[in-house]
Formats: structure tokens, C-alpha cells, sequence
């Protein structure tokens, strides 16, 4: 009899963990396939996790390709993502204790005037604003906005994030201040379809931070350059003509 029950009980165990198998092998298609139609791109993600009953999510290594035109392979990649719900979560809120995004890597890449970066926030503000809607008799109809699931992060943080540049005016790498967030889209929610442009904002704000400040350090190293070039010819036109303190003065500017 103890044999029989200890068969038994193994067997729930490998029913449960192949469910669990089963069950993450599904979410993982599905936020795959719900991605790649938001952001109009191909996602691919490595691993999914998940503790039902601790209501904890981990995802491992995801991959959102460059939209068409622009000669990078990936526009970003996530190395983890952590997620915890909250027991105060119901059917029309979902509320997240924590949700953390650790090792970004953003590739900031211009074509033909556009950024591919944005171009991504297009196409999930694109998204996010036709998801309440429906097609009636070739009509677009709006459809009630309270029947959507509203979304509140109580600590939402995005750590060790680094954005890689690749324009025509300079490349580099560059790390990108961490971002830590209390009571992300209280009091009353963001819906779930805008949660995915509201945080790509986030980190688009501290990337235009990044770019902007990393801009301004080469335009002034550019100009610069570009006055000592003008300042080289000069000098060279007059041949030896000025005396050692004016010599001595463009020294002392550095040029």
C-alpha cells in the first residue's frame, strides 16, 4: 500500500511540474505573439518562469528586433525581468508589488530621419490606441474603456541599463542612470494597454537624456576642432609672423 501511494504521489509531481512546463510554454508563445503584433517587430524570449502560487514571473534573455531599414539586428535586449503580484490585484486591477527590468541594452540607431527607438513607441502608441476599439459594418466603434484591466507597479525600477549609439555622428556606449519609480499609474491605474508605451517613455526619457548630454560634449569637441583646423591655417598663412605671447595665448586656450 505505501509503495502504491508513493507511485502515486510521484506521479502527481510529474503531473504538476508538466503542467507548470506546459503552462509557461504557453504564456511565453503568447507574449511572444502579443509583443511582436504590439510593437510591429519580432520578439523572442529565451526562458519564462513562473510561481503561480507566489505570483512571482521571470524572464530570461528577450530579444526585440530593429523594425525594417535599419542595419542592426536587435533595437533592444533584456537580460532579466522579475515580476511580483500583489495580493490586492483583482480582475479589473492588476496590482504589482515590484517589477524590475535589470540589463537593457538599447541600440539607438537613425535611417532615412528616422530613430528606431521611436519608431517602436509609434507602433505601441499605435496599438495601445486602436485596442479599445472594434470594427462594426467597415466603422471603427469605440467600445467601454472601464471593461479593460487598469495596471499599478508599486516599485517599478530599471537597473544597469546601457544604451548603445550608432548614428552618423558618433558611436559609443554609453550607461544609462537607473530609474526607480514608486506607485507607478496610481491611484486609479493605467490600462493595460498603455502599460507597454508608458514604460517605453520611461526609458526613452533617460535615453534623450544620455543622447542630449553626450551631444553637447561632442558638438563642443567639434567646434573646438573645428576652430583650431581654422586657427591652424591661419597661423600657417602667416608664416612665423606672430610674436611668442600671442603663441603662448592660443596655447592656453588648448588650441
Amino acid at each position: 500500500m505505501k509503495k502504491i501511494l508513493t507511485y502515486l504521489f510521484v506521479l502527481v509531481l510529474i503531473v504538476i511540474g508538466a503542467m507548470a512546463l506546459f503552462f509557461d510554454g504557453i504564456t511565453k508563445s503568447a507574449i511572444e505573439t502579443y509583443a511582436q503584433q504590439a510593437l510591429k517587430t519580432p520578439v523572442h524570449i529565451a526562458e519564462f518562469r513562473s510561481d503561480l502560487s507566489a505570483g512571482k514571473v521571470n524572464i530570461d534573455f528577450v530579444e526585440v528586433r530593429n523594425p525594417e531599414h535599419f542595419n542592426n539586428k536587435n533595437a533592444f535586449v533584456l537580460n532579466h525581468l522579475s515580476l511580483l503580484k500583489s495580493d490586492e490585484s483583482t480582475l479589473d486591477l492588476i496590482v504589482l508589488e515590484s517589477l524590475e527590468f535589470d540589463g537593457l541594452l538599447f541600440t539607438l540607431e537613425q535611417s532615412n530621419n528616422q530613430v528606431n527607438l521611436v519608431t517602436l513607441l509609434k507602433n505601441l502608441e499605435s496599438k495601445s490606441s486602436t485596442s479599445n476599439q472594434s470594427i462594426v459594418e467597415g466603422k471603427s466603434v469605440k467600445t467601454e474603456k472601464q471593461t479593460e484591466a487598469r495596471v499599478i507597479i508599486k516599485d517599478l525600477s530599471l537597473i544597469n541599463t546601457q544604451l548603445k549609439i550608432d548614428t552618423q555622428w558618433f558611436k559609443d556606449v554609453v550607461d544609462v542612470p537607473d530609474v526607480s519609480i514608486r506607485h507607478f499609474g496610481t491611484p486609479n491605474g493605467i490600462p493595460m494597454s498603455r502599460v507597454g508605451a508608458e514604460l517605453m517613455k520611461i526609458a526613452l526619457r533617460r535615453i534623450q537624456d544620455e543622447v542630449e548630454n553626450k551631444g553637447l560634449r561632442l558638438g563642443e569637441k567639434e567646434i573646438k576642432e573645428g576652430i583650431r583646423r581654422q586657427l591652424e591655417g591661419e597661423l600657417e598663412g602667416l608664416k612665423g609672423k606672430l610674436d611668442g605671447k600671442t603663441r603662448d595665448w592660443f596655447r592656453k586656450l588648448g588650441l
